[in-house]
């Protein structure tokens, strides 16, 4: 009736699909949760099935065949699509679950007052956090992982997302209260000198890239550290080694308690666009778009950090950056 049967199942579709990310079978066993033994037998397994190899080792890892690379592609796709399809089945006995990305930052007290909005807004809506949209938050979406990605930056063109502006919070220039900046109304790149700059890397997807968001410094940062997490960052500059770039709403406990000092970037600031991304294949009224709208209604009753920004109405873009 259905025709031929597959020869390959989810499991080994879900190894090629973490070869294909992590480039490794080390790697990708343990994304699996799966001893390396295992995840290379599967993969042998898989490619005795199809009579075709899947995976060269080259250098310290392996490189996807043509075949390999075709089957990871479609790995993808049908994995999401049947997570999608499970959480639907789900969803129509025990009520919707949304899962939530945030890009970047893994900082969440924004999160309890909201958790009761929802609560009262759309009680058979569970929501769920995921940590896989912090650096690959379309990545995340587009392969079923998250329901609703978080983002600060400009919209992506691609016609697989839906986004809708939450608001507005500004990038800036944090550091220890008693640092020699802390005393000026702004921060520019001329303003660093020899003191070091802490980056917590944006995303690695196209377009979250520093300079794409905060355009070319006219004075180039003299020493540059890239730290694993903002919470990393956090503690360095707290202590007074450096300063660093942060959304503002993400390092508002510490600025309240005094623990930090914000400044502006620029003499005019540095706002940046944040966006509630869906699929465009979900429903228009659907549980992730349910949950977008109670972000929205959300906005008029907080008036600090991530609530603040609402996620509350327009404020200027993100262009128009000014370093001078």
């Amino acid at each position: 009736m259905f025709g031929m049967t597959p020869r390959l199942s989810t499991q080994h579709l879900a190894l090629v699909a973490a070869l294909a990310e992590t480039g490794g079978v080390g790697a990708a066993a343990q994304r699996l949760g799966l001893t390396q033994p295992a995840a290379s037998h599967r993969l042998r397994e898989a490619e005795r099935r199809l009579g075709a190899p899947l995976a060269l080792r080259r250098g310290g890892g392996i490189v996807l065949t043509d075949a390999g690379a075709r089957l990871a592609a479609f790995a993808v796709r049908y994995l999401g699509e049947l997570a999608r399809l499970e959480r639907d089945v789900e969803a129509a006995r025990t009520g919707a679950v949304v899962r939530i990305g945030q890009a970047t930052y893994n900082r969440y007290h924004w999160l309890p007052p909201f958790l009761d909005h929802v609560a009262r807004e759309a009680p058979d809506i569970t929501i769920d956090l995921s940590g896989s949209a912090s650096q690959q938050p379309l990545r995340a979406l587009a392969e079923g992982r998250v329901d609703v990605s978080l983002i600060y930056a400009r919209p992506a063109a691609a016609r697989q997302f839906r986004w809708r502006r939450l608001g507005t919070d500004p990038l800036v220039a944090v550091m220890a209260p008693g640092h020699r900046l802390a005393a000026l109304p702004h921060v520019t790149s001329e303003s660093f000198g020899d003191d070091r700059l802490y980056l917590y890397p944006f995303a690695a997807e196209p377009g979250f890239e520093w300079e794409a968001l905060l355009g070319a410094p006219t004075a180039p940062f003299r020493r540059v550290t890239t730290m694993p997490t903002p919470e990393a960052v956090i503690d360095l500059v707290r202590a007074g080694f450096g300063l660093s770039f942060l959304s503002l709403w993400a390092v508002e406990p510490e600025c309240v308690s005094g623990a930090l000092v914000a400044r502006p970037i620029g003499p005019g600031g540095l706002p940046l666009d944040w966006w509630a991304v869906t699929r465009a294949s979900d429903p228009e009224d659907g549980p992730a778009e349910r949950v977008v709208d109670c972000f929205l209604s959300h906005a008029p009753r907080r008036r600090t950090g991530l609530e603040r920004l609402g996620f509350a109405g327009a404020a200027a873009g993100a262009d128009g950056t000014d370093w001078t």
